[in-house]
């Protein structure tokens, strides 16, 4: 095995060799080893851009400095949570206790055809293994005064096959220098459906309102009122999202990820914060007692807005009823 010594000598002696673009001479640091503190983060992410034209293709990955975790560095986080299901406010209100607020990307995809962009540029295990922490690392290196750095990964079963996809589970089992921790949460799947047709049928809608914007608040709810929710393949959705949780649950466990299950419904339908405290245990940063639900409430930043009652955000409320009463599915009703 090649020591990290004779690696950074290879790197130093491929940068001298090969003169680098102009964009790469401008991410490039000047050492083979990432200071702690960085400005930049090198690798990939699939909202920034484009692999074909960007400044490194993952083919010439070892030609770049190399990222290593430092003991007192921020904590490795992946969230695995799919959108409209609470995560941007679950997450700040999460770093934020945690001791200090930090960003959350959506670096694997935004959506599904993003995400099986995204992965299917990394061709195999190896390379999924090798950008999950480079990526991480990178991270915890711009982000060297906060406790955790995270991204989030939206999981659809498609991407979830693909090689790459595979590497960064496999590493997320494997890698223990730090450990990295993984949080998966799910939401409701109706409240999910409800939460998306809103925004489908409102393209330029805001995504979040800030607390104390009453007037966004107020707009987002009076948008998710009374809504016609489209009937002809509810209960099929819902079978296929139940399928979808079940699949990437039992990843997770036959791998031995060490990762945290959580809802939405646990998180935020209760009266105590008990949730949140068991979620703090596992990263090991944050309140860990006596921590309340009055102490979430007041550290948030976006507010909520998704109406409580089915029979206020559905107008066909008495359709969606009748069609899941006797189901699996009945106790998603609210």
């Amino acid at each position: 095995m090649e020591t990290d010594q004779s690696l950074s000598s290879q790197i130093l002696n491929r940068l001298t060799l090969r003169k680098p673009s102009s964009i790469e001479q401008n991410l490039r640091p000047s050492k083979g080893f990432l200071p702690k503190c960085v400005d930049q983060v090198y690798t990939q992410s699939s909202r920034k851009r484009n692999l074909k034209k960007g400044a490194m293709l993952f083919e010439n990955r070892h030609e770049w400095p190399v990222c290593k975790f430092e003991k007192d560095g921020p904590i490795p986080v992946v969230f695995i949570v799919l959108g409209r299901s609470g995560s941007d406010a679950t997450w700040s209100t999460i770093s934020k206790l945690a001791g200090g607020k930090s960003p959350l990307g959506e670096h694997t995809g935004e959506n599904k055809v993003k995400a099986m962009e995204f992965l299917s540029n990394m061709k195999t295990e190896e390379v999924g293994k090798w950008w999950l922490t480079a990526h991480l690392c990178e991270f915890a290196h711009k982000y060297c005064d906060r406790p955790l750095a995270a991204f989030k990964w939206k999981p659809f079963v498609d991407s979830w096959k693909l090689p790459a996809a595979q590497g960064i589970l496999k590493q997320l089992a494997e890698f223990d220098d730090p450990r990295i921790k993984v949080i998966y949460m799910t939401r409701n799947p109706l409240d999910v459906m409800i939460s998306n047709y809103k925004h489908e049928r409102n393209k330029n809608l805001t995504a979040h309102c800030q607390t104390g914007d009453e007037k966004c608040i107020e707009d987002l709810k009076k948008l998710g009122t009374g809504l016609h929710l489209p009937t002809e393949t509810l209960v099929e959705d819902l079978k296929k999202q139940f399928e979808a949780f079940a699949y990437f649950e039992k990843t997770l466990d036959e791998m031995k990820i060490h990762h945290i299950k959580t809802t939405y419904q646990k998180l935020y339908q209760q009266d105590h914060a008990e949730e949140w405290m068991r979620i703090f245990k596992f990263l090991g940063k944050g309140p860990t007692e006596g921590l309340t639900m009055d102490d979430i409430v007041n550290s948030f930043e976006l507010a909520p807005t998704f109406q409580k009652n089915h029979n206020v955000t559905l107008s066909n409320y008495q359709e969606v009823r009748d069609l899941m009463m006797g189901t699996d599915f009945e106790g998603l009703l609210h």
